[in-house]
């Protein structure tokens, strides 16, 4: 899906780069290129204190969610979703929505993202297998929606998906900073004759001789 806007065209989903030039009430203005102009919630340039983590004139980059009545970007992922039109969105442009697990049966969970009713197999609730899978039950946590069908009536969220992103992104850290020289702090994860295994995070081991 494509969305034009004067000089530019933009696709839901692409990452793209604008330049912070103005701050209202409740979002910022971004420039993105030409005449251009895109808006981006507050929240989303906020950190954990609550305090605008950047200027006019700095440089961001987001994903486009819409352009309905204007362009819309998102750094952090679509977190509370009220409207099928915006779990719309979040699927087209592959963002995350927060769900409420309501309950479990043998095939997945029922979870209640925003007004609307979804499915998470079992296998997609998380990483490790689950022994008791009633756990979840009553949690919320962070999916991202892998199938949506029928305007909405059938809506399939995965968590194991984002867990794995997570988790890739941690072994990716974890691998640049091994290298020659470098100091490390590591968990003894089991001691044999010849020496010890140190897990490093990202489920990457190094070998500690004897």
């Amino acid at each position: 899906m494509l969305f034009r806007s004067k000089a530019r065209r933009f696709t839901q989903g692409q990452t793209i780069e604008g330049t912070i030039v103005a701050f209202g009430p409740e979002v910022a203005f971004v420039s993105v290129g030409g005449k251009s102009e895109a808006q981006i919630d507050l929240a989303e340039l906020k950190d954990e204190e609550g305090d605008i983590e950047v200027s006019i004139g700095d440089r961001i980059q987001a994903k486009v969610v819409s352009a309905s009545g204007g362009i819309t970007l998102s750094r952090k992922g679509v977190r509370s979703a009220e409207t099928q039109r915006e779990l719309e969105n979040a699927f087209q442009a592959g963002l995350a929505v927060e769900g409420k697990v309501e309950s479990v049966n043998k095939g997945g969970y029922e979870v209640r993202v925003a007004r609307t009713r979804a499915f998470c197999p079992l296998s997609q609730i998380d990483i490790a297998r689950t022994a008791d899978p009633a756990v979840h039950v009553g949690k919320t946590y962070t999916f991202t929606i892998i199938e949506f069908k029928d305007g909405g009536k059938s809506i399939v969220v995965s968590r194991r998906k984002l867990l794995e992103a997570e988790q890739q992104a941690t072994v990716d850290a974890v691998r640049k900073s091994i290298v020659p020289g470098a100091v490390l702090t590591g968990r003894v994860a089991s001691v044999l004759e010849f020496g010890a295994f140190v897990d490093l995070g990202g489920g990457i081991q190094g070998l500690l001789h004897v």
